[in-house]
């Protein structure tokens, strides 16, 4: 697990208390966390390439009603994407705080309706993750809540 934590002194306002980013891929792992670490989405940025320790993480944070943003990897070893997306629905918690971005490379064959119809799926994304989508996401998103319209 890779942890990276703002420094106070640079700390200003972020969308989210904490980001994670689940692949079982290191470089992919890696990549994907240095993309938000620019960002600056979040406040603390964890990256791990188990999935299982990986949602315990997710859940301890969501359970102390943390704000969560989630890129997860469908193609996992143990637990896959799809699993991981079915364990966090049966939590109660409201949508407004998990946001998760699916990644994959090979998008296509896994749009299943788990996932099409799951409340904090934000949206799909494709690997290698480029900086640029999810900033353009991120600022749809804004956009919507400030006017008062439900995020797709």
């Amino acid at each position: 697990m890779l942890i990276h934590q703002r420094p106070k002194q640079t700390m200003k306002k972020t969308s989210f208390d904490v980001a994670y980013v689940i692949d079982d891929s290191k470089v992919a792992g890696k990549v994907h966390s240095k993309i938000l670490q620019k960002l600056e989405l979040a406040d603390a940025i964890r990256n791990y390439d188990n999935p299982v320790e990986g949602l315990k993480a997710v859940v301890s944070d969501l359970v102390q009603a943390k704000k969560v943003l989630l890129l997860v990897d469908l193609d996992m070893p143990n637990l896959n994407g799809v699993d991981f997306l079915e364990v966090l629905s049966k939590l109660s918690i409201n949508p407004k705080q998990l946001s998760v971005y699916i990644i994959s490379s090979t998008l296509g064959e896994h749009l299943h309706k788990e996932i099409l119809y799951n409340p904090f799926v934000r949206r799909h994304l494709n690997k290698p993750l480029k900086k640029e989508e999810l900033v353009i996401h991120q600022l749809k998103l804004l956009y919507k809540r400030k006017k008062g319209l439900q995020a797709s």
